[in-house]
């Protein structure tokens, strides 16, 4: 994001356009008046022919970027912005190279979440626009944003359009180094938007900061009450400061019915019932959230406490939990040392791949061995063996997780663990 926010934005011209005439046109063609003061570069007297242009031109992609490229010059970048947006809708967003510029000039203003909302919409015009899914996928994980993130990150692995360092970012949440600097330069330029604050706040909770994280919480959803992510994030540091009155005054805020297919509310609610010493609740509250994301280590280790302190008897059930936070632990260390060593260890790449296919992961498991094929050689690692297999279970219906044959995967609570 860092990138962007220093990224020169340049204009590109549509298809088609042709070298307009030296001599000036007449007062009613505004368009060439503006044109000709910008070869002249005389960008405020261009600048008084915007308003016209715009107007005589509303559907002109080419008209309305010209127009944006003024306001460029006399460091309007909010114009800017919005005119560049402007001319991508009026496009249908077909001009990849219109819609990077628009992207970049909307980051540049501060306005993280209109370049996101600028993307989505471009992909939901135009779904197989793969290099504009990933720039997506990095602004959400970039603003702190992950679970919106996810789904995008998996359409490209399906999609095959994956590289070492998304495969990396799917598969270990940010760190208590995660640099904040783009994102702290992001809200200086835009004050009237704390909501990439999050990134932020993420990186607190998982430093166990909790207070600081509250109060940066507080920031965003003061501001942006409707702003889910903050909203559940603050219900998880209320929960998590041991403070139940506040997180019940939070709870009572809140739309629940939009909240429960977040796995951080049941989270926050099994901290709670953890905390009043309803230890079934708690367990229920965690299997919840387990199943919403059975990629998250809290949930599982959790349970495995709670069945213990319950001295429930299921080992079929509970090996089987056992045996994925042990994968779910292998494979982060494992992605965590492939990284640090330059990412370029075909044994780790495949040891991370075999993991997967253990949790039924198949589609980031075939992609990890698919890396691990283009790495170094190392004659002790059977590599193509390992994708060979995870292939033969992969049909185009095959879902992101695969579920059959692992107890530990059912959406409701089992009778034995009650």
């Amino acid at each position: 994001m860092m990138v962007l926010l220093s990224f020169p934005l340049t204009f590109t011209p549509g298809c088609g356009e042709k070298d307009l005439p030296e001599v000036r046109q007449t007062p009613e063609r505004p368009l060439g008046e503006l044109r000709l003061a910008m070869r002249k570069q005389k960008w405020s007297e261009a600048w008084q022919y915007s308003d016209a242009v715009l107007k005589a031109h509303p559907d002109d992609a080419d008209a309305i970027a010209s127009v944006a490229k003024v306001a460029q010059h006399l460091e309007k970048p909010n114009e800017v912005a919005d005119l560049l947006v402007k001319a991508c809708s009026v496009e249908s967003f077909s001009n990849d190279g219109r819609v990077r510029q628009a992207m970049i000039a909307l980051v540049g203003a501060g306005r993280l979440y209109d370049a996101i909302d600028l993307l989505e919409n471009t992909i939901q015009a135009v779904p197989s626009r793969h290099a504009t899914r990933r720039w997506l996928y990095d602004l959400y994980i970039n603003s702190g944003n992950r679970a919106e993130a996810l789904p995008h990150g998996r359409t490209l692995v399906r999609q095959r359009q994956f590289d070492t360092k998304l495969l990396l970012s799917l598969g270990i949440p940010p760190s208590a180094k995660d640099d904040l600097g783009s994102t702290l330069e992001i809200v200086r330029r835009n004050p009237d938007d704390k909501r990439p604050l999050l990134r932020q706040a993420n990186k607190l909770l998982n430093s166990g900061d909790i207070e600081e994280a509250t109060k940066v919480l507080q920031q965003i959803t003061d501001q942006h009450p409707e702003f889910e992510p903050a909203q559940l994030l603050h219900g998880l540091a209320l929960a998590g400061s041991g403070d139940i009155d506040a997180y019940e005054q939070w709870l009572s805020e809140q739309d629940v019915s939009s909240l429960e297919t977040s796995v951080e509310y049941w989270i926050a609610k099994a901290t709670i019932a953890a905390a009043e010493e309803d230890s079934k609740d708690a367990l229920r509250f965690y299997w919840n959230a387990s199943q919403l994301n059975p990629d998250l280590t809290k949930p599982w280790s959790s349970i495995l406490e709670l069945t213990e302190e319950l001295a429930i008897d299921a080992p079929e059930r509970l090996d089987a939990i056992s045996n994925r936070l042990e994968s779910l632990q292998q494979i982060r260390s494992s992605m965590e040392r492939f990284d640090q060593m330059g990412s370029i260890s075909r044994r780790l790449a495949t040891d991370i791949a075999i993991e997967l296919e253990k949790l039924g992961r198949l589609w980031e498991a075939e992609a990890w061995a698919s890396i691990a094929m283009t790495l170094p050689r190392d004659d002790t690692v059977d590599v193509e063996g390992v994708r060979a297999k995870i292939v033969t279970q992969l049909t185009g219906q095959t879902p992101w997780q695969v579920t059959e044959g692992r107890p530990e995967l059912q959406s409701e609570l089992p009778n034995e663990l009650q």
